[in-house]
């Protein structure tokens, strides 16, 4: 299978399985970033670009990948889930996406991947239900409400950049 040239996102804090996984992928011609550790890390190294794809890890030290899983969805970008929690886990609005269960091999991990170009991102009806999910999932969560202040000021302060030229 060729992913020459997809941009694919890896989020996953055990460094070796990311490390492999991200030279999988490489190997099969995508341009990875990552692998990132956590889902603010994950977030920086998306900026306002775009990806393929991604591969998300289910918890990363403690903390679980949704609200970036909900922003990838937002922007439209097909997500797989590698994990090695059951079904439960999972919010239902993601238990529909595909989902890698640990441990996995490469063989797997690559049609995941593949598979991700094949279908559309995420179904208008997960989309709609996001936007009501989001306030109330993300709101309970410190480091979700963190990352949007820190958002906010930045954007504030690019603005005001922009604006003093």
């Amino acid at each position: 299978m060729d992913l020459e040239g997809k941009r694919i996102l890896v989020v996953e804090d055990d460094y070796l399985l990311a490390e492999e996984m991200c030279q999988n992928l490489r190997k099969q011609g995508a341009v990875v970033l990552g692998p990132a550790p956590t889902p603010f890390y994950a977030m920086h190294l998306l900026g306002r670009r775009g990806v393929d794809g991604a591969v998300l890890d289910v918890k990363l030290h403690g903390a679980t990948v949704f609200g970036l899983a909900d922003e990838l969805t937002r922007r439209g970008t097909p997500i797989v889930f590698a994990t090695g929690y059951g079904e439960d886990a999972m919010p239902e609005r993601y238990r529909t996406l595909p989902r890698l269960t640990k441990p996995f091999d490469r063989s797997q991990l690559i049609k995941a991947v593949f598979d991700l170009g094949q279908r559309q991102a995420a179904p208008i009806v997960l989309q709609a239900a996001l936007r009501t999910e989001i306030s109330v999932v993300e709101s309970a969560h410190p480091r979700t409400r963190m990352m949007r202040a820190i958002s906010a000021i930045m954007r504030r302060s690019r603005q005001s950049a922009v604006s003093r030229r």
